[in-house]
């Protein structure tokens, strides 16, 4: 499951993923030992895996675990129809997940 695209403040993300999910969820969590408050801005999709990299992507996270973390801790705006599919595993060479 790609991200497709992103806004933030701060550690607040909206996030829409291939399926057309737009989930709100704060990364903190997931992303604050990893990745400073000032290096957010550096935040970028990785064009081919559909990772969500940080400072130069030598910090990323995988979409599958990006995804999985969203839905169970942030708020879906708008959920895809087709619920029957999974997300699917796209390796990324660092970072977390």
């Amino acid at each position: 499951m790609k991200l497709q695209n992103f806004q933030n403040t701060g550690f607040e993300f909206s996030l829409i993923f291939a399926n057309g999910d737009n989930i709100i969820v704060n990364l903190k969590t997931l992303l604050g030992k990893h990745v400073s408050e000032s290096d957010l801005s550096s935040a970028v999709i990785d064009s081919e895996w559909g990772c969500l990299e940080f400072c130069n992507g030598s910090i990323d996270i995988e979409p599958s675990t990006l995804y999985h973390y969203a839905l169970n801790n942030g708020d879906v705006i708008r959920q895809s129809s087709d619920r029957h599919l999974q997300p699917t595993a796209f390796p990324c060479a660092s970072g977390v997940g």
